[in-house]
């Protein structure tokens, strides 16, 4: 293989402002003096990260690639899938979207943040989720968890609200509305649990949300997926829960441990009579039945520090 190639995957609507020009001139500053060769790319459309990634996959067939999702993890979770099948290529994540919580799994998350240090980054072997046919980098999450998600777009855009802010905010807007589904689990095709449910969070990643540790003993490269399910609750149980949940405190709360179920596994299923929301790295869709798996040392990511 020749020397590396980067291409900078910028999304324009990744955070509250159009920032692609600004993020365009970091990454040329960064590249001065520089023999690499590098590329930026700004998106069009949802789906183009993606589609983009596998041209350039099938193109550069013979180089060492590496890809830069400039944006959010949506934009991540597109690149990622791009990916996914070519041994050639790499990638990491220049955060300045609206929800960043999978770099929150690296412990100098804030090198990220410095375009020139990533450049020289060493790739690291990570795990994936892989559900149905699509692959999540930091977790899916089904029902209520789902729905606070697509109603996060009504508020992420308003002013001094950020991420976690806006969660925060579609949850009480998410109260009003129906809260549970009834769900057929099945883990590790042995354990079964049905019943009605508020959500399920398959996770990879440590938090979502802006922060929220839903699952917090998951690591993004020990093999398994951290599976966490709250029982159906009440409203007002349910605001009593949240500061617990968002600290990720759930596990060892004497009063609240009972409404959690938590498992560590290999392989989910999930169905129901109905349709269900499902949420997969911040992309909303409609499911009755999906199957759940983990894909050991999926891709090379490009971190700052150790896991």
């Amino acid at each position: 293989m020749s020397k590396t190639k980067h291409y900078f995957i910028i999304n324009p609507k990744a955070g509250k402002f159009d920032v692609s020009k600004e993020v365009a001139s970091e990454i040329e500053k960064s590249f001065k003096g520089s023999r690499d060769e590098y590329s930026i790319y700004i998106t069009k459309e949802r789906n183009d990260a993606e589609e983009y990634t596998k041209f350039i996959c099938n193109k550069e067939k013979n180089e060492n690639i590496r890809f830069y999702a400039c944006g959010g993890d949506g934009t991540l979770n597109e690149v990622i899938n791009g990916i996914m099948g070519f041994n050639n290529a790499s990638v990491s994540v220049i955060p300045y979207g609206t929800g960043n919580d999978f770099i929150n799994n690296f412990e100098e998350s804030i090198g990220f943040y410095d375009i020139k240090k990533q450049i020289s980054f060493e790739p690291k072997k990570i795990d994936l989720i892989k559900i149905n046919d699509t692959y999540a980098v930091n977790l899916c999450n089904i029902g209520f968890d789902a729905m606070v998600a697509e109603n996060m777009n009504k508020f992420k855009k308003l002013p001094l609200i950020n991420g976690q802010g806006a969660y925060t905010l579609s949850i009480f807007y998410s109260l009003f509305h129906k809260m549970t589904s009834n769900l057929e689990i099945i883990i590790d095709n042995r354990e079964i649990i049905k019943g009605e449910f508020l959500l399920c969070v398959a996770a990879n990643g440590l938090t979502y949300g802006g922060g929220y540790k839903g699952a917090p003993l998951a690591e993004i490269n020990d093999g398994f997926i951290d599976l966490c399910i709250i029982k159906k609750v009440s409203r007002l149980k349910l605001i009593k829960l949240i500061s617990v949940y968002k600290a990720g405190e759930h596990l060892n709360n004497e009063e609240l441990k009972d409404y959690f179920i938590y498992k560590r596994c290999k392989t989910i299923n999930i169905k129901s009579d109905d349709k269900f929301s499902t949420c997969i790295d911040g992309e909303i869709f409609e499911e009755t039945n999906i199957n759940i798996s983990v894909v050991e040392n999926a891709v090379e990511f490009l971190s700052p520090t150790k896991l």
